[in-house]
């Protein structure tokens, strides 16, 4: 069981057209995204329904809403809504999302599992295992957007993935993420053997030793001038401040260590203003 801080790129997308942004095909970037779903307030509340805006990753089409007029330090300058076309062979390949945060449960199944030796670490974590997603800021903070908590988990490979996970994942995320993975292996004639592990997050409804996954978020209001720059984590011996790629797996002795610190990041979030996001509404193909 691990207590995992997990960096990826967290640059903002740029739009492509005054529509939006089309499907990304360059290196992974990071969405302010407006969203139907529900958030908490308080620990101990319960979700209510409200469009909510956060930062998450979305690689497939985006319609932009909004551009922000004067962004504060690290804030957005852009606000997409989400959009799905179904997933088509490209030059260069579509990207894939992961971790996928929409529906009933988050999705991570791809990232830093393999690397030129094989499998790494990230394919053997165990249930009860939480992933801080985020990435580094100026070489001296960890910012936040997903807090996965697995709650189970399905090893596949690109040879058995339609037929192993079909009862697992909605259809679109099969176009979201498994298909364009596989497409790039493919033309980039990597072996179908290669093995990933899809883990499935805990849910507010179905926690995990009192935990789910969530990510910091907001109520949208109109009337707001702009959004929120993503929440600073700080945890000596746990948090590497200056990371800017790579993990952190701190393994930890079970469940009771790993709520302890699942517990400090809730905390951190909400006091720096933001709620969780325990659900956002699954983007539907036209």
């Amino acid at each position: 069981m691990c207590f995992v801080q997990f960096i990826h790129p967290g640059l903002e997308h740029e739009p492509d057209s005054e529509y939006g942004r089309s499907w990304n095909t360059e290196p992974h970037r990071r969405k302010f995204l407006k969203q139907p779903g529900r958030c908490l307030s308080a620990l101990e509340g319960r979700p209510v329904d409200a469009d909510l805006v956060f930062w998450g990753e979305f690689e497939p089409p985006s319609r932009l809403l909004k551009r922000y007029a004067d962004p504060g330090r690290d804030e957005p300058r852009l606000l997409f809504a989400p959009e799905l076309k179904a997933f088509g062979p490209s030059d260069p390949p579509l990207m894939n999302t992961d971790p996928f945060v929409f529906g009933g449960r988050f999705f991570y199944s791809i990232c830093k599992q393999n690397n030129r030796r094989g499998p790494t670490a990230l394919q053997r974590l165990a249930r009860g295992s939480v992933i801080l997603f985020g990435s580094g800021k100026g070489r001296s903070r960890f910012v936040l957007d997903t807090v996965f908590v697995v709650a189970d988990y399905v090893d596949w490979n690109l040879s058995n993935y339609r037929e192993r996970l079909k009862d697992v994942v909605p259809p679109e995320y099969f176009h979201v993420t498994l298909e364009p993975i596989a497409y790039e292996m493919k033309i980039r004639n990597m072996t179908s053997s290669q093995t990933f592990r899809l883990y499935l997050g805990a849910t507010f409804d179905q926690p995990y030793e009192g935990m789910f996954s969530f990510f910091p978020c907001r109520p949208y209001r109109e009337e707001d001038a702009g959004g929120f720059a993503r929440p600073t984590l700080r945890r000596k011996g746990i948090i590497t401040d200056n990371l800017t790629q790579g993990q952190r797996l701190n393994p930890m002795p079970g469940p009771e260590a790993v709520r302890e610190l699942w517990v400090d990041t809730v905390r951190q979030v909400l006091e720096q203003g933001l709620y969780l996001g325990v659900h956002a509404e699954l983007p539907r193909l036209p």
